[in-house]
């Protein structure tokens, strides 16, 4: 993302950039998070080694964002500092965050080896969480437990996490309820946090730090905002972005920039934040590739035996390109 705004911002101070995962046309307002949703789901789906995965893992969702304090009880949900029953709507909501953050983030880092850049993560996790979700239809409670599984597998590999810390979600706070003050000791949680109030309100931090989930209503969006004003004493301008720097399509106009080569995988959801990229720029120097089968920027890690094959062209491809923008070619 830096890369395509530092390229559009300061043109004269590089030659060209390579964007990686980068979704720099993901702004309020645009239905981006159904579009986000639909993404993972498909993930799970097409790579989750099990008929209809991706099918079972939307129900899932949808049955605990209607589900009650005590179907999360009984299904052995453990927030930290235990269910407070007077708040039941909004307990609801933050696990639902915090679930979808992290089945989503699991889909971004479905990589063909073991890795453990956000959670330390088997070959293929998605396929190992469609082994636990498969054959949990039986009762709600029992498709929430099952759910609940895919998310400890992802955010408590360690068998570190004692609880979940639904309160540090953004979302979900009445103005009475609000926190004063970060519950997160990792720097890392608390400091992307603060660039998700100040300008990327749409990426905010979730699931014990483990993952990143958009707010899908104004409702959320709101909440989140309040909770910025307390935590940070800072007020989000989601607006400020696209009017700085430009939506997608700007990016693809004659006028707009040049020397930038948009690398996505199609497992990460975040690819949906260049669909409005297209091949263009100045002397049509602006390219979008979408690596089939890749996971989160893969196309920058180290080659694997493993990796898809429009993994290795992207890497094909942002090699010529960088020879051809330096005139090596």
């Amino acid at each position: 993302m830096l890369a395509a705004w530092h390229r559009l911002k300061y043109p004269h101070l590089s030659t060209g950039a390579i964007a990686s995962g980068a979704p720099i046309d993901f702004y309020p307002g645009t239905e981006i998070q159904t579009s986000f949703y639909n993404a993972f789901i498909a993930t799970f789906q097409d790579y989750g080694g099990i008929t209809d995965c991706g099918i079972q893992l939307d129900n899932a969702l949808k049955i605990v964002s209607n589900s009650s304090i005590s179907d999360l009880e009984a299904a052995g949900v453990l927030p930290c500092g235990g269910f407070d029953v007077s708040n039941t709507n909004n307990i609801v909501e933050q696990f639902t965050f915090y679930a979808a953050g992290a089945v989503s983030s699991l889909a971004m880092v479905d990589y063909p080896y073991p890795c453990g850049f956000m959670s330390p993560l088997p070959a293929n996790p998605v396929q190992y969480a469609c082994e636990l979700l498969s054959g949990s239809d039986d009762s709600d409670v029992d498709v929430i437990r099952s759910l609940l599984q895919v998310v400890l597998f992802y955010v408590n590999g360690t068998k570190d996490l004692p609880c979940l810390d639904l309160d540090s979600e953004l979302v979900g706070h009445s103005n009475s309820q609000m926190k004063k003050k970060p519950q997160s000791t990792d720097l890392g949680v608390i400091s992307w946090n603060y660039q998700a109030c100040t300008e990327l309100l749409m990426e905010p931090i979730t699931s014990d730090g483990y993952g990143f989930y958009p707010p899908g209503n104004p409702k959320q969006s709101n909440e989140i905002a309040q909770q910025c004003a307390k935590l940070f004493n800072v007020e989000p301008r989601p607006y400020w972005m696209p009017k700085a720097f430009g939506r997608g399509s700007y990016y693809s106009s004659t006028n707009g920039l040049s020397n930038v080569l948009f690398i996505e995988n199609s497992k990460d959801p975040w690819h949906v934040g260049t669909s409005t990229v297209t091949n263009g720029g100045v002397d049509g120097s602006v390219v979008r590739f979408l690596a089939q089968g890749g996971a989160h920027h893969q196309d920058l890690r180290f080659s694997s035996e493993y990796d898809a094959i429009d993994v290795h062209r992207a890497r094909e491809l942002a090699l010529s390109t960088v020879k051809q923008w330096l005139n090596l070619s």
